[in-house]
């Protein structure tokens, strides 16, 4: 079946439609174009990333990207001196060999963007915009620059879309801050009691502040229950039992 991409890779192989080169030209200009699609495509998300002050940003997205688009390039164009040898031999060469090792291998890199904060899990956004940089850069790679771009389109219209609607569901989720004394460990005790109200404990974040001239840790997170109800009663329970300090909600964080 013809498609844009095929009729795209055609005319640089045919050294835009003159063939003076017997498209030797023409197909450094694709593999060029190549990856410099795979850069801006992917680092379009890197920027994204950096912009909200993760470590994983433009230039870790970008070179994910040009180095996918590579391994790509090198499966389709970098064995054809054995192309003999394998039809010689009854062989059958698979480009896509090569790229299927690279999907296996990015889940590394994604892995080290994931971080563990108590209960709390951050990167996991960033471990999956770092894949789909890696699979635009296979996109680019093989020539389906129509795919690349409208994989890219798609994705970076539901990453912000869905950070709005996230950004707007937290705000009508009570937004929940504890005082405790530096000496009492009640994380455990703050769970157990939110699992019996069938409660979420959001976004935790925990540091260390002086409060009525002692040392005390005060705890901020966002708060998702069935019902207004039980969030009443969870709260009841939590200044009965625990004893903070200090609790305050808010209806925004």
């Amino acid at each position: 079946m013809t498609t844009v991409d095929k009729i795209i890779i055609e005319w640089f192989n045919s050294d835009f439609g003159t063939n003076f080169s017997g498209g030797v030209v023409g197909n450094l200009i694709l593999i060029f174009l190549s990856l410099a699609m795979a850069a801006v495509l992917a680092g379009i998300f890197g920027f994204e990333r950096e912009s909200h002050g993760h470590s994983a940003g433009l230039r870790t997205h970008l070179l994910i990207s040009i180095g996918s688009a590579v391994v790509m390039i090198i499966s389709i164009y970098g064995f054809g001196a054995w192309d003999a040898i394998y039809t010689a031999n009854g062989v059958s060469r698979d480009p896509a060999r090569l790229a299927a090792q690279v999907v296996a291998g990015i889940g590394f890199i994604g892995a080290g963007s994931i971080v563990k904060n108590g209960i709390s899990v951050r990167g996991l956004t960033t471990a999956t915009t770092l894949w789909i940089s890696m699979t635009i850069g296979l996109a680019c790679g093989s020539g389906n620059f129509i795919i690349a771009i409208a994989g890219t389109f798609i994705a970076l219209v539901a990453l912000i879309s869905m950070r709005k609607i996230e950004t707007r569901l937290a705000k009508k989720q009570p937004f929940l801050t504890l005082v405790f004394p530096a000496d009492k460990p009640i994380m455990k005790e703050l769970l157990l009691t939110a699992q019996r109200y069938s409660i979420s404990l959001l976004h935790i974040s925990n540091e260390v502040v002086e409060f009525q001239e002692q040392s005390a840790i005060r705890m901020t997170m966002s708060v998702s229950s069935p019902s207004s109800m039980v969030t009443t009663n969870f709260l009841d329970e939590v200044r009965e039992h625990l004893k903070p300090i200090q609790l305050k909600v808010n209806s925004e964080n």
